[in-house]
């Protein structure tokens, strides 16, 4: 089944009401699968349909939601490209993923490379006259996408998403979330990434996004405390809010579903937020090869302290497994994880070997390194490439990281090795944290009485913040290089 069908079951009888709310604008769902239909007609009359790759780089907007729609409904390829990117990173993508036309927003026209093939969305969106386009082409081995990975270990990889991979994520979100007609959801994060899997399972049932091209933070808690049920995006931005000056004694009855994603989310930290929003944090872990929805945490289940630093439960259709230092497939333990299952079914763009190389007997190699327990519970303890190796022993940069972020002081924290003539790589950690609640020597001593001594860094770096890529992402790359700048 192609995914955007589930917008047309029944949609007349929800014709007149809100779909999309971007300021002043709202777009029913009549007016939404009018517009989508016209631009599906549009693109098949220009020969962009069953398989054409079409690029999309916009801010959230109610346009960047009918344009996306519009490209799946005409059977084409969906290429989104973050306008946070910058030019430079967005021209060797387009060129890498060969589109066959690109739209752009008017604020983003100055971060992508020029192209033959270009039209500014709004032009486009607005001028398209109404028309009938061919049949859904529901073929499941369809590509439905070429999304390019946040680079958090190198050079982004573009991963094509096949039509089976999309609903299988699709279906595991509507079962997490149970979305109703009643729900609106806040589309703050980037619609080019994660926050785009709510648009097709919320619209389905008659549900509504408010759209926001920036996070502004008075604008969000004003949306969370009168209308939005629903509310995805990373720790960051939820720290943010928590600090907003204007934040007050709010009322959230509304809100029943706050989740984050993308980062892990300090024990201290989901305290904090519980306390300020109320019992509706929840988690997702997913990455780009296998969407979003490999495991999850329920606001029932953060709410147990001893699930808190864990990705979460695999959603029933996506099973889960770990690759064991000794190669065999194991439904417990530690080592690589494995995800199967629909949701597993991409692949790497023009890259065979890379993606023969990330599979093992039928699973996904997702290249996290996990702890999975004999109830399914999956803990992630960092990226393969990731381990440190210090006086001979292995150790995962998450687990000190969470060690870290589980005292009060700490906002965030990355773990890294360095090279040392004595240990082989010497553990040490960026630390961003409130210098009037702990100083350096209380963190250490902190860490070494949580995980002992061989997993206590031998220094921290105080930062303001650490830095992240486009996406959000904490890059360990970028962390050690900042404290240790490559000689000139």
């Amino acid at each position: 089944m192609n995914p955007v069908g589930v917008i047309y079951d029944g949609w007349r009888a929800r014709a007149d009401r809100p779909a999309l709310i971007d300021g002043d604008r709202i777009v029913t769902h009549g007016e939404l699968i009018a517009r989508v239909d016209a631009l599906a007609a549009d693109l098949h009359r220009r020969g962009l349909d069953r398989g054409r790759r079409i690029g999309l780089c916009a801010a959230n907007s109610w346009r960047h939601v009918v344009a996306y729609l519009a490209i799946l409904r005409a059977g084409a390829v969906w290429v989104p490209l973050n306008p946070r990117n910058g030019p430079g990173l967005n021209a060797d993508l387009q060129r890498r993923a060969e589109l066959d036309m690109l739209f752009v927003d008017q604020p983003s026209r100055e971060q992508i490379a020029p192209c033959a093939r270009r039209l500014e969305l709004e032009n486009w969106v607005d001028a398209v006259e109404p028309g009938s386009p061919p049949a859904i082409d529901h073929d499941p081995d369809g590509v439905f996408a070429i999304k390019f990975t946040g680079g958090s270990t190198g050079k982004p990889k573009g991963v094509v998403q096949s039509r089976r991979s999309a609903m299988a994520a699709l279906r595991s979100m509507q079962a997490y979330y149970g979305f109703t007609a009643d729900d609106v959801n806040l589309a703050v994060a980037p619609l080019t990434h994660g926050s785009s899997h709510y648009v097709l399972p919320v619209l389905a049932v008659g549900g509504a996004h408010v759209l926001m091209a920036q996070p502004d933070r008075a604008a969000m808690l004003d949306e969370l405390k009168h209308r939005v049920t629903v509310a995805f995006m990373p720790p960051t931005l939820i720290y943010l809010l928590m600090e907003e000056a204007a934040f007050g004694p709010g009322d959230f009855t509304a809100l029943r579903h706050l989740t984050w994603s993308a980062a892990p989310m300090p024990p201290a930290r989901i305290e904090q937020a519980v306390a300020r929003f109320g019992p509706v944090l929840g988690a997702l872990f997913g990455q780009t090869e296998a969407p979003m929805t490999i495991a999850a945490l329920t606001p029932e289940q953060v709410a147990r302290p001893e699930l808190r630093g864990a990705a979460g439960y695999p959603f029933p259709d996506t099973p889960v497994r770990v690759l064991t230092a000794g190669g065999d497939v194991a439904d417990q333990g530690e080592g690589e994880i494995l995800v199967g299952g629909d949701l597993a079914d991409t692949a790497y763009l023009d890259d065979p070997d890379a993606t023969d190389e990330a599979r093992q007997d039928g699973w996904l190699r997702t290249g996290d390194l996990g702890r999975l327990e004999a109830d399914g519970l999956l803990t992630i303890l960092g990226r393969s490439r990731e381990m440190i190796i210090s006086g001979g022993y292995n150790i995962y940069p998450a687990e000190v990281e969470a060690a870290l972020g589980a005292h009060p002081a700490v906002r965030e924290a990355c773990a890294f090795g360095v090279e040392d003539p004595v240990w082989g790589e010497r553990l040490e950690a960026a630390v961003a944290y409130d210098p009037a609640l702990a100083d350096e020597a209380a963190l250490i001593d902190h860490v070494r009485r949580t995980i002992g001594p061989v997993r206590t860094p031998k220094t921290l770096h105080p930062l303001a913040a650490l830095p992240r890529n486009p996406v959000g992402k904490v890059v360990r790359g970028d962390v050690r290089t900042l404290i240790y700048p490559a000689p000139q």
